[in-house]
C-alpha cells in the first residue's frame, strides 16, 4: 500500500493523473490497483478498467475508481492590476498560485500575499518553473512583446490552460503572427484569446471573474479531490508502526456534504487530513475508522442523512452517501 501511495504522490507532482482502483466488496476488500492516463498499470494489483469511473462491478466485486488529477497550479506572468483579483481569485479557489513579474515594485508579497511570487525576467521565470498538465497560464504583461515571450515559453509547455490578455484584434495578430514563426495550428488553438469568458467586464475585478470563469471551465474535465496531495504524501511517508485508516466516499445522492471521492485520512493517535464533510456525518465516519483501526476488517458503510440529520447538518434536505473504511498497515 505504501508503494502505492508513493506512486500517486509522484505523480501528482509530476502533474501526471492517475487512475486508483480499489475493491470495496468482494472477496478481497481494500485491494487496489493504480493506473496512468494511458491505461498502463503501474502498482498494486491489476484489478481495475480504465475507461470506468466510480462504482463499477467485475465480477463478484464491487470497485470504486476514480481519476486523481494534481492540484492546479495558476502562473500569473505580469503583477499589474488585472493580476491583483485573479490572484485572489485564484488562491480563493484552491489553485497554487505564482505571480512573475520583472519589476519590483509590481511583484513583491505586499501586493501578492497568497502567491509565490517570482521577480525576474519573463524567460527566466520559465526557466525556474516546471510547467506541466497541471497548470493554467494567464499571460497579462505591460506590453506585446513580452506578452509574445509568455506565450512562446508557455506552448513550450504541456499546460492545461494559456490564456492572453487583449482585444480581439489585438488575438487575431497574435495568431497570424504564430503562425508565421511556424507554430502549427493545433498549437495556435491551445491559446484562450481574448482572455475570459465573454460576460462584458469592464473593471479588473470584472475581468478577472471573465477569467476564472474561463479556468473553472476548462478545468472541470480534470476535477482534482481536495487534500489529494497531503493525504498520497501521508501515506507515503508512513512509518508501519501503527494503522490508521482511509475513508472514502464512494457513491452521493441527494443533499450531501461532500460528493463521490473524498477522502479523510484517520492517523493512529486522532488526527485527520481531508474531509468527507464536516459535522454529524463525519464524526459518525470518524468513530467507524476507529472502530476499523482496532479490528483491522474494512467496512462498506450506507449513511442515510434523513431530516433530523439533515437539519444538524444544515442541509435543506436529506441525502445518503456510502463510505468505505480501509485500515491502512
Amino acid at each position: 500500500m505504501k508503494n502505492l501511495w508513493s506512486a500517486v504522490s509522484q505523480s501528482l507532482k509530476s502533474g501526471e493523473p492517475v487512475l486508483l482502483a480499489t475493491e470495496v466488496a468482494g472477496d478481497y476488500p481494500g485491494r487496489s490497483g493504480l493506473y496512468d492516463k494511458e491505461g498502463n498499470f503501474l502498482t498494486g494489483e491489476d484489478i481495475g478498467q480504465r475507461d470506468n469511473a466510480g462504482l463499477i462491478a467485475i465480477g463478484s466485486a464491487t470497485l470504486f475508481q476514480q481519476w486523481l488529477w494534481p492540484r492546479p497550479g495558476l502562473v500569473i506572468f505580469g503583477g499589474g492590476h488585472v493580476a491583483v483579483p485573479v490572484a485572489k481569485i485564484g488562491a480563493l479557489l484552491g489553485f497554487e498560485v505564482t505571480v512573475c513579474d520583472d519589476r519590483k515594485e509590481f511583484a513583491n508579497s505586499l501586493r501578492f500575499p497568497q502567491a509565490k511570487v517570482l521577480t525576474m525576467g519573463y524567460d527566466q521565470a520559465f526557466d525556474n518553473l516546471r510547467l506541466n498538465s497541471r497548470h493554467y497560464i494567464v499571460i497579462v504583461t505591460r506590453g506585446h512583446i513580452h506578452d509574445r515571450t509568455c506565450l512562446v515559453r508557455a506552448l513550450d509547455t504541456g499546460a492545461a490552460y494559456i490564456g492572453v490578455i487583449g482585444s480581439p484584434k489585438k488575438a487575431a495578430e497574435m495568431r497570424d503572427w504564430l503562425r508565421e514563426q511556424g507554430f502549427p495550428l493545433s498549437q495556435v488553438q491551445r491559446v484562450f484569446s481574448p482572455i475570459g469568458l465573454d460576460i462584458n467586464a469592464r473593471t479588473p475585478e470584472e475581468i478577472a471573474v471573465s477569467i476564472m470563469g474561463e479556468i473553472i471551465r476548462e478545468k472541470s474535465s480534470r476535477p482534482a479531490p481536495a487534500n489529494i496531495e497531503k493525504i498520497a504524501g501521508a501515506l507515503a511517508a508512513k512509518a508501519n508502526r501503527k494503522s490508521w485508516s482511509l475513508i472514502t466516499i464512494v457513491s452521493a445522492q441527494g443533499s450531501t456534504p461532500q460528493g463521490a471521492g473524498a477522502r479523510m485520512l484517520v492517523k493512529a493517535d486522532g488526527q485527520t487530513v481531508g474531509t468527507v464533510g464536516g459535522g454529524l456525518a463525519e464524526k459518525m465516519a470518524l468513530d467507524a475508522a476507529l472502530q476499523v483501526m482496532d479490528t483491522q476488517v474494512p467496512r462498506l458503510l450506507e449513511y442515510k442523512l434523513d431530516n433530523t440529520v439533515a437539519a444538524q447538518e444544515g442541509m435543506v434536505c436529506g441525502g445518503k452517501m456510502t463510505l468505505f473504511i480501509q485500515p491502512i498497515q
